[in-house]
């Protein structure tokens, strides 16, 4: 009676650990395997000493308790095999060997219920005298076949994992292993050398060996992390004792005193029954609080966390924005010091790494982002994660590891994780250490693992509309080059037929009169007539240059040839390119004179006698023009002031835009408007940029900045 108690209360507690392990995660696989695997062991110990509560059992009744017995061992035995070979593989077994395994298993379990396994048993003077059918053996076969093959999966795990997960499957290993040899020994081995069995009563007592190991698994290293389901089977428990007796007892204390009164009777059994409904929630949520400061404090939800975070990156479009309150929310949930996603540079294309994340400071968990330039190794990308107790179980370090593992410890990070999109690697994630420098359990890591998957998501999706906006823009570039194009080849056309009618009709209205009436003027009226038709070929050649160094510009065609040059010799170049008229008004200035700068010599000669043309027009015809050249921080800062009206504040950033003029239409005067737009062309090309300094009234300045070169010294030798 004693063993047939003890046996009862050992399968209770199997069931009962069944459905919490179910519970815990009734979508995992190794859950339901393992579930399952505790149900039929609960049932094999059911049947172990039924026999034992009748004083005269039957032979019928001790045959059929054998072969239920065998049967359920059977199918003990076959999802023992699916639960070993998913933990080690990580994940759910191939669908056909899965089905196998089970139609095996139920064809086993029907012919243990059949005399082919036991043909016949019977109770006598206290032991056992068992007749094996002709199958027994295939029993056997099938038995030490997947029972073997469950504790060859564990050996694999135990032997390819690392930290958290080898220790557990070592206790898994430890007590399934001794289990299963003392039940092949005292179950199969023993009774076929004695007459009568009398060592299998001891196989229902080992039970509690594995279970033992399973229990501190489950307790120490989180194996099939229940913590969740036991929790709320305690808030469940408490709000029973708290709240369902007391009602219950409620109940029935006043229904004995309105039992003469059946109306009453009915008012209060509805008015309790409502009362019972709106407050079940409250009590269970009290209850719930209650758990959680008494029950695994540290203890959260991670699928509803996990929830939160991709609710948190749908609804963020700034990416560095959403990462920090995920990991602000996940530092504070898991209870770390610090969460930090990296985004390399090579993944975006930048100057420097993106380090986005949340860490714990007097204030509490602040989120933080900024742009690291150094080459540290934990910023790089990686396809395997790193953990700090897989470094401190003494496994192998790979040697391009070593750097990373040292930079780890130094900033108190506990793990590095791959950051992965659909794509591949795009970022990797650093796991500080926990409150209380508390070790990382199994659900931590396997939460951050999703963590960082859904972060990888999110990452890859920021990058795809980061990189689609961009040739988005790209293809509006192009739109606006074309309608850019299209509106150039039209100003060009006004601005031809604009400014080659002037020149034209003085040349053809010159022309004519010389022609028809040349005996009739006098030898200096021919040749102001003559200059007139000179002037306006000049300036046809002038506007016929500008349009052909824009089109080379356009084309890609413009090639420059840099040499160090003096500025004088440009300056005095400038200078003898203009007329008599226009050269009394320059001044130029250097300081020093031997000033020497590195360009283009054709290219910056254009570029300067455009400015000066600019000023030149746009000023009155009594006032300087300066050409200036000054050093100014190991370079030469060129100027061109000049002291006409000035530019309106709101137009300099007009004035270098193709065919803008800052006349207005009934005082226009010789210009197409291509000056400064050449100035800025080849300011690109020189590598400077065109400054604007004008102030109304008084005057503008235009200045660029080159490279400055001093003069070699000439030593006596080269003198000589």
């Amino acid at each position: 009676m004693v063993k047939f108690i003890i046996t009862a209360l050992e399968a209770s507690l199997f069931i009962a650990a069944a459905a919490v392990v179910y519970l815990a995660r009734r979508n995992n696989f190794i859950n339901r395997y393992f579930s399952l695997f505790l149900l039929f062991i609960s049932m094999w110990l059911f049947s172990g000493f039924i026999d034992r509560v009748i004083s005269e059992p039957s032979t019928y009744l001790v045959t059929m308790q054998y072969r239920f017995a065998y049967a359920a061992a059977t199918m003990a035995t076959g999802f023992f095999f699916l639960f070993a070979l998913g933990f080690y593989l990580g994940r759910g077994a191939n669908k056909l060997l899965v089905r196998s395994v089970c139609f095996v298993s139920l064809v086993m379990f029907f012919i243990c219920f059949t005399d082919m396994i036991i043909a016949r048993a019977e109770y006598l003077n206290r032991s056992y005298l068992v007749t094996k059918g002709p199958f027994y053996f295939g029993f056997i076969l099938f038995f030490t076949l997947l029972g073997g093959g469950g504790l060859f999966y564990v050996t694999l795990k135990w032997r390819h994992s690392r930290s958290i997960d080898r220790a557990r499957a070592l206790y898994i290993l430890i007590g399934f292993g001794i289990f299963f040899l003392l039940a092949f020994v005292l179950t199969i081995v023993m009774p076929s050398f004695m007459t009568r069995d009398v060592t299998s009563d001891y196989t229902f007592l080992a039970v509690i060996i594995p279970a033992g190991f399973t229990a501190y698994a489950i307790l120490r290293y989180q194996l099939l992390d229940v913590r969740l389901a036991l929790r709320r089977s305690f808030a469940y428990i408490l709000t029973l004792a708290f709240f369902g007796i007391p009602v219950v007892i409620l109940y029935a204390t006043l229904r004995s005193f309105w039992a003469s009164h059946p109306a009453t009777e009915k008012a209060v059994s509805v008015i309790i029954l409502a009362l019972a409904i709106a407050l079940t929630p409250v009590a269970r949520n009290f209850t719930e609080k209650i758990a959680t400061r008494f029950l695994f404090t540290g203890l959260y939800n991670d699928i509803e966390l996990l929830h939160r975070v991709s609710s948190i990156h749908t609804s963020t479009a700034n990416i560095r924005e959403g990462i920090g309150s995920t990991t602000t929310l996940t530092c504070r949930e898991l209870r770390l010091q610090k969460l930090i996603v990296v985004i390399p540079r090579e993944i975006i294309s930048g100057k420097g790494d993106w380090v986005v994340g949340s860490r714990k400071d007097e204030t509490g968990i602040t989120d933080f982002n900024e742009v690291n330039l150094t080459a540290s190794p934990l910023y790089r990308l990686r396809q395997s994660p790193l953990v700090k107790d897989d470094i401190v179980s003494g496994f192998p370090a790979v040697e391009s590891d070593i750097d990373l593992i040292r930079e780890m410890k130094e900033k108190g990070l506990v793990a590095c994780i791959p950051i992965r999109g659909t794509l591949g690697e795009v970022g990797v994630l650093l796991v500080g250490e926990k409150a209380g420098r508390a070790a990382l359990d199994p659900m931590d890591l396997s939460f951050l693992s999703q963590f960082a998957e859904r972060s990888g998501i999110y990452i890859e999706n920021h990058l795809l509309s980061t990189y689609l906006m961009a040739q988005l823009e790209e293809a509006r570039q192009v739109q606006r080059k074309v309608e850019e194009l299209d509106r150039f080849k039209t100003d060009i056309i006004n601005v031809t037929s604009h400014e080659f009618r002037t020149p034209l009709t003085v040349l053809n209205g010159y022309a004519y009169m010389l022609l028809t009436n040349y005996e009739d003027f006098g030898k200096g009226e021919r040749e102001e007539y003559l200059q007139y038709i000179i002037d306006s070929c000049g300036r046809l050649s002038s506007i016929l240059n500008q349009f052909i160094t824009i089109s080379h510009f356009q084309k890609g065609e413009v090639q420059i040839s840099r040499q160090t040059m003096p500025l004088k010799e440009l300056f005095d170049d400038v200078q003898a390119s203009l007329s008599q008229e226009q050269n009394s008004r320059i001044f130029s200035e250097l300081k020093p004179a031997d000033l020497m700068v590195s360009a283009d010599r054709s290219y910056l000669a254009i570029l300067l006698k455009n400015l000066v043309d600019n000023a030149i027009r746009f000023s009155p015809p009594e006032s300087p023009v300066i050409i200036k050249a000054e050093m100014e921080d190991e370079g030469v800062r060129i100027s061109v002031r000049d002291f006409g009206k000035g530019i309106n504040p709101s137009e300099i950033r007009n004035i270098f835009n193709p065919f803008d003029t800052l006349e207005d239409a009934n005082k226009h005067q010789i210009g197409t408007g291509l000056g400064l737009y050449i100035v800025r062309l080849i300011a690109d090309l020189l590598d400077t940029e065109i400054d604007v300094n004008s102030q109304p009234g008084k005057g503008t300045e235009f200045s660029f900045r080159l490279p400055f070169f001093p003069v070699s010294p000439i030593s006596p030798e080269t003198q000589a």
